[in-house]
């Protein structure tokens, strides 16, 4: 299979791999950080939420099933499929639809979620700022917005540079790497007799990279969190880059 490295996100995020081999990501954690949130800003029951880069829309359909106004969007369609199917399923009143985070949501909201390191991906790292700008441009007069980052020094503190995983029943090799401003990992495994390799590629981005583009935005910094229990941030400890904006 031909990798695609100039929109690595399009092609490994729209494939049944990702999820198996992420498939034990912490559920419980998502929601203490979600929890934590609503109480935090506050989040209103009133209040529309957008959850950009959803993927297959565990944050969005927590929160609708707590009863919040929420829609998901992703550049995925399968994860999109995916989560329009488990809100079904669940019987739970959350939207998702196929949607670019450089161009301003369908609807305005009152809070707008970009979790879990969704942002940082582009090559053209100007296009960071379009996402940000696009936030800004997606929330009402008021809103709230909520970048939740990799920490950088924390990651190059628990790096592991090679490492051999198994999930659902394929062998994943991984291999990561730091350079350029750029936090790599390359995916190897092969699935019935077919070698498949992808990259995760994101840029290590900092707290006054993040500030610069809020400026230009036109947000106001109104919180730096470090954790999902929403301690505040602290450089040397901060395991994540909890960012809370204002339009």
């Amino acid at each position: 299979m031909t990798e695609d490295n100039s929109a690595w996100y399009e092609t490994w995020f729209n494939t049944p791999f990702y999820h198996t081999l992420y498939q034990d990501r912490n559920i419980a954690e998502a929601e203490f950080f979600l929890q934590n949130l609503i109480k935090k800003l506050p989040i209103k029951n009133t209040d529309r939420i957008l959850d950009i880069a959803c993927g297959r829309g565990r944050h969005a359909l927590y929160l609708a099933s707590k009863g919040f106004n929420v829609t998901g969007s992703d550049l995925s369609p399968n994860s999109i499929s995916y989560a329009q199917k488990e809100a079904s399923a669940k019987n739970v009143d959350a939207q998702f639809y196929v949607h670019d985070m450089r161009t301003p949501a369908k609807v305005t909201a009152e809070v707008l979620l970009n979790v879990f390191t969704s942002i940082g991906y582009f090559e053209d790292k100007s296009d960071n700022l379009k996402a940000i700008q696009a936030f800004y441009d997606s929330l009402v007069p008021g809103g709230s917005a909520v970048i939740d980052f990799l920490h950088v020094p924390w990651v190059q503190k628990h790096w592991v540079a090679d490492e051999v995983t198994v999930k659902g029943g394929i062998t994943f090799t991984l291999k990561r790497n730091f350079q350029n401003g750029w936090i790599e990992k390359q995916i190897s495994f092969n699935f019935k007799n077919e070698s498949f390799s992808f990259t995760e590629r994101v840029a290590a981005l900092t707290l006054p990279d993040f500030e610069e583009m809020f400026k230009q935005a036109g947000f106001t910094l109104k919180n730096v969190f470090g954790n999902y229990g929403l301690k505040p941030f602290d450089p040397n400890t901060a395991e994540r880059l909890i960012l809370v904006v204002e339009k």
